[in-house]
């Protein structure tokens, strides 16, 4: 996607969601928006009671034109994944290029990825939701008129096109299965001599402020979403007898389209491999309980079981003494957990880090066998 475009927002919502959630929608693509370095210059929403084939209703559209030639606009984003065809009818009746979340955020990872393991995992996705979308490429042919000679070039290029993604995917999946199997070596090296942690949480949740914090690194922090792409790990010593990994994974967001859960799967192997999950919660985020639930079924989805994590919720400081009187009675009904697996801390000011490092301690030492070295689970 091109750099600071002009760009209108179109939100479809179901009629039913609490306004204080659809709050949060608008913030959260604004965000993505401003991540890609858009510059908003509208947005549009509708309720609608059931899903339009036209994504909004041409009422609605009619409207969002209207604004977006007064904006001078030259970009759109729609806030869901639309299908080949809702896209192709927006692009038709707007005249201006649409780009939906899904393809947002695949800018944003392009944009993020730095190592060669990552940049092919972003390649590798934004070629599978590129491979359904050939035919609408190749739509100015259908206009030069009926008969021969018309549609044959049209269909000739789009079958060529579909083989040179599919070859395409074909390498990219090659090339990683490579990079898999040597660093699946590094990882059980590694599993053999240490005790691993792996961070997780929505993104923005303050997940690499955290994992320099414990690491005593200085890796790259930044406010804007996904920040961290490519997995980080590093040493912590929480005495002198256990050593412990901690990792540092991409972090997730509502809606994560599924050809990027399928492409960074092999990155969040990772995650299988720990002994110990931290789970990252921004506290002062006023939806953070739909983000909670975000991670959690995102989880379950990759086969992972919550037996051996500590919900860490960060941003601890900037809630005042009432709002961390509603937060403490929000997760206590919120997290089922035991005492140990819960604690409220500010990564950015070093709060109640010692009380984490405890945490982590007695899960090390009730999951490691100091005298041969090996962890137990």
């Amino acid at each position: 996607m091109v750099r600071t475009e002009r760009s209108h927002i179109l939100i479809a919502n179901n009629f039913n969601i609490e306004d204080w959630e659809l709050e949060d929608r608008v913030e959260e693509i604004i965000n993505l928006a401003e991540t890609a370095n858009a510059e908003i210059s509208g947005i549009t929403l509708q309720k609608l009671k059931k899903p339009a084939r036209t994504y909004l209703g041409l009422g609605k559209l009619s409207e969002a034109k209207d604004q977006v030639i007064q904006e001078r606009a030259n970009l759109i984003i729609v806030d869901d994944e639309l299908s080949p065809n809702q896209q192709r009818y927006l692009e038709d009746l707007f005249k201006i290029k649409v780009v939906d979340r899904t393809a947002l955020i695949l800018d944003i990872f392009a944009n993020r990825a730095k190592s060669r393991e990552g940049r092919l995992q972003v390649s590798l996705a934004q070629f599978e939701y590129l491979l359904p979308r050939l035919a609408g490429q190749w739509s100015h042919l259908e206009r030069l008129g009926g008969g021969i000679g018309t549609r044959g070039p049209g269909e000739t290029q789009i079958e060529t096109d579909r083989r040179l993604v599919r070859n395409s995917i074909k390498k990219i999946k090659k090339d990683l299965s490579k990079i898999k199997i040597s660093r699946s070596a590094q990882r059980s090296k590694r599993l053999k001599r240490a005790f691993n942690i792996s961070l997780v949480g929505y993104t923005n949740a303050g997940k690499s402020t955290l994992f320099n914090c414990l690491s005593k690194k200085n890796s790259i922090s930044s406010r804007k979403l996904f920040s961290t792409l490519d997995t980080k790990t590093s040493k912590i010593y929480l005495n002198n007898e256990i050593t412990c990994t901690i990792s540092d994974t991409v972090g997730f967001v509502n809606k994560l389209p599924t050809v990027l859960v399928d492409s960074f799967k092999a990155t969040l192997e990772e995650l299988n491999d720990s002994n110990l999950l931290l789970h990252v919660i921004d506290s002062s985020d006023n939806n953070f309980e739909k983000q909670i639930e975000v991670v959690d079924n995102l989880l379950e989805d990759l086969g992972l079981e919550r037996n051996n994590m500590i919900y860490v919720f960060n941003k601890i400081d900037k809630l005042n003494s009432k709002d961390l009187d509603k937060f403490n009675n929000k997760i206590n009904h919120l997290v089922s957990a035991d005492e140990g697996s819960v604690v409220n801390v500010s990564a950015i000011k070093s709060l109640n880090i010692d009380l984490l490092r405890d945490k982590i301690q007695n899960h090390a030492e009730s999951g490691y066998n100091i005298n041969s070295a090996k962890v137990l689970y």
